[in-house]
């Protein structure tokens, strides 16, 4: 039964990640691919808001935002995380939910994912369930092998298929720029870049442990030796890509770094500004640029109750 008259809806951030490392070790006999990933979350963010309807009303989800353009509401995982919730809760998913969308997508940043497990947290506490880490995760791998990792927030060493996580400090605050490209990235992305690698893309994800144990001595990351996997499957396979990348390269980026199965990259920065400077060169030569920073675990899971009337606001 839906309890309306007594719950009170949440609003969520729901933050972007970038990968410190991301190495491929090798390709399992179910499919999927072993991973050794370091991930962060940053503070670019959707923004999630959940509220109880009436008992049989359903579920409603709303899609607004800059980057809401092409995303079906009725096959957003945002949807699908409440009725895998409802679900394994035994009652009705009768819900409004809204997504602001602030992160595009599919760029690599995860957005899709981290709305999915700002929806499962969001959850457990107006429904208050009281559920433990483990069943939430549960329930995230069923959408999603990064949905986990967005459970947990700030940064964290994740493996198997990336959905088992080991969480790490958060790390030194770091400033940074996100470029997104301006090209289509198709249906899916992440599954034509898995299967472009090859044997000897494979690695042994010493560089991802080894960064894992920097972290957790509240070293910083080595911003000019992190690793990716899939850089050298766009190398061989997405010319338009590389050459994006070489212009943001001749407009001041000294290193770049990608994003997941990308296509964004990041940079580090330092000055205020340099960047300023620099975001006006990426734009010149195409890049959608997001300026933002490192976000550590209390910020990146914070849940902020909606007034009792409910109003979401703004």
């Amino acid at each position: 039964m839906s309890d309306v008259g007594t719950a009170r809806g949440v609003r969520l951030i729901a933050p972007a990640k970038i990968n410190l490392a991301l190495e491929v070790l090798r390709k399992r006999p179910d499919g999927f691919h072993e991973i050794d990933t370091v991930m962060t979350t940053i503070d670019l963010a959707d923004r999630v808001t959940i509220e109880p309807r009436e008992e049989g009303a359903g579920i409603d989800v709303s899609i607004t935002g800059e980057y809401a353009a092409g995303i079906d509401p009725e096959g957003d995982l945002s949807r699908l995380a409440a009725i895998r919730v409802a679900e394994a809760a035994g009652r009705s998913p009768d819900l409004r939910i809204t997504v602001e969308k602030r992160i595009p997508s599919p760029a690599g940043l995860g957005g899709g994912s981290s709305d999915a497990a700002a929806v499962i947290r969001g959850l457990n506490h107006v429904w208050e369930l009281g559920w433990p880490m483990s069943r939430l995760e549960a329930i995230a791998a069923t959408i999603g092998s990064d949905v986990p990792f967005f459970l947990h927030g700030g940064a964290a060493r994740c493996t198997g298929r990336g959905d088992r996580v080991e969480e790490l400090r958060d790390v030194t605050p770091l400033r940074l720029l996100v470029l997104v490209p301006p090209v289509p990235s198709g249906g899916n992305k992440t599954g034509r870049r898995y299967g472009a690698l090859h044997p000897h893309d494979f690695t042994s994800g010493d560089k991802a442990k080894r960064l894992a144990a920097r972290i957790a001595r509240k070293a910083p990351p080595p911003t000019n030796d992190l690793v990716n996997a899939f850089e050298a499957v766009i190398e061989r396979t997405e010319p338009e890509l590389v050459a994006h990348y070489a212009r943001y390269g001749q407009a001041g980026a000294l290193q770049l770094h990608l994003c997941g199965s990308g296509p964004a990259v990041y940079l580090f920065i330092r000055e205020d500004a340099k960047a300023s400077e620099l975001r006006r060169d990426f734009r010149a030569v195409g890049a959608t640029v997001f300026e933002t920073r490192t976000l550590g675990r209390a910020a990146a899971t914070a849940i902020e109750p909606l007034p009792a009337d409910g109003a979401a606001g703004s």
